[in-house]
């Protein structure tokens, strides 16, 4: 296969991964406070939220397939895992290791939760924020995508409604409905 097309497989399985990503904080950041209990309520979120986890995970994976098997991106099966590695873009690349590292973690803890002391769980699950943050920075820093200007739109406007939902659930706590 030539690796122009490994290069946009790359790209398009890292945005829908990071849609399906977003609405699964979204939603998980919506089913702690009431701010949006008009338009939904706890049931339509969690099966949104729900459903959304086993949708990015194999577009993030299939993502991350494609780099390592595309020539250009010179992507080796440790940067994977180790941040920072590789030679060029070490930042935006770096950042989008460090997220797949947390979400592989909030991902197998969830699988575990009722195995752990949900205090534990619930702070582990809390990184999901530093790892949404990561991969937002990863995609605005490592490609040439958000010149486009709906991605720009859709992506900036997705992480401003995650930040003003997180940050009422950090300054109000549970709302009441």
């Amino acid at each position: 296969m030539d690796d122009v097309v490994f290069w946009v497989l790359a790209r398009v399985l890292g945005l829908t991964s990071f849609a399906a990503l977003s609405l699964s904080v979204f939603s998980g950041v919506a089913l702690r406070t009431s701010v949006l209990d008009f338009l939904a309520r706890n049931r339509a979120l969690r099966a949104l939220h729900d459903f959304t986890t086993p949708l990015w995970l194999p577009l993030g994976a299939a993502h991350v397939i494609t780099l390592l098997l595309d020539a250009t991106a010179r992507i080796g099966p440790a940067d994977v895992v180790v941040p920072f590695r590789v030679s060029y873009g070490v930042i935006a690349i770096g950042l989008g290791t460090v997220s797949l590292d947390i979400l592989v973690v909030v991902v197998v803890t969830s699988w575990l939760r009722r195995r752990m002391d949900q205090s534990l769980w619930r702070w582990i699950h809390r990184t999901s924020y530093v790892a949404f943050a990561a991969v937002f920075l990863h995609a605005v820093l490592s490609g040439t995508d958000f010149d486009s200007p709906v991605v720009s739109a859709i992506s900036w406007s997705t992480a401003a409604g995650i930040a003003v939902l997180s940050l009422s659930r950090i300054v109000w706590g549970r709302l009441p409905a």
